[in-house]
């Protein structure tokens, strides 16, 4: 898709419909391409690990997998 910079100052939300449709959106200016918007695809792994680090930075976060290890059970299994 192009559009150029008035239509993008008319209309500011052409960006955000380029970027939720993952659409290559050509900036034009005085006739000549003044930027390129790329969105790049986000990967289930990249997701995940947003998602993980949101978790981990929460103040209440508590990692829940089975029964908790004393210190000296810890040690042991290094």
């Amino acid at each position: 898709m192009t559009v150029t910079l008035a239509q993008i100052h008319e209309d500011p939300a052409i960006l955000d419909r380029a970027i939720a449709s993952q659409e290559t959106l050509e900036i034009v200016s005085c006739g000549e391409l003044a930027a390129t918007l790329m969105p790049r695809r986000v990967s289930a792994l990249e997701q995940a690990r947003q998602e993980m680090a949101r978790r981990f930075a929460a103040p209440d976060w508590s990692f829940t997998v089975g029964i908790p290890l004393t210190r000296e059970e810890r040690n042991a299994r290094s």
